[in-house]
């Protein structure tokens, strides 16, 4: 069998330029492209005739974020939260999760969680939510 991977995560979101902000300025990832597309074969692959976007590919490690704004052909807007079915969240690996959480604190508007210690186990984590309400976890591993 052929061995696969992956190569991106893509999220729908409200605003392209804000999201950019907070994957950037907060999660620390690297924009490395910015493209607008619309077309007979971005309506034939998603579905949605006469779809118009905007995507920003983010890089983290060997991780790639995609985002994409609709400008036209636009959906609802789905509730985000931890317990619906079908909803993702991303979790970054920090090497100190209490400064993660001090910045996250700084940056204002976020709202963290409070850290919490996962099964007594060590795995320190907590909680924002990106622009658009999508859940992002800090993630300390013992020995990070």
């Amino acid at each position: 069998m052929t061995s696969i991977s992956l190569n991106h995560v893509g999220v729908t979101v409200s605003d392209i330029g804000r999201s950019i902000a907070f994957y950037r300025d907060v999660v620390g990832m690297d924009v490395y492209s910015r493209r607008r597309m619309q077309g007979e074969w971005f309506d034939t692959l998603t579905h949605n005739s006469g779809a118009d976007i905007d995507t920003a590919m983010l890089r983290l490690e060997g991780f790639v974020l995609q985002l994409v704004q609709y400008h036209a052909g636009a959906g609802g807007t789905l509730p985000l939260a931890h317990h619906h079915v079908g909803n993702p969240h991303l979790c970054i690996n920090v090497a100190d999760v209490d400064a993660k959480h001090v910045e996250a604190v700084a940056h204002g508007g976020l709202e963290p969680t409070p850290i919490v210690d996962i099964l007594g186990a060590g795995i320190r984590s907590f909680y924002v939510h990106d622009p658009d309400g999508l859940p992002v976890e800090f993630l300390q591993t013992p020995g990070a």
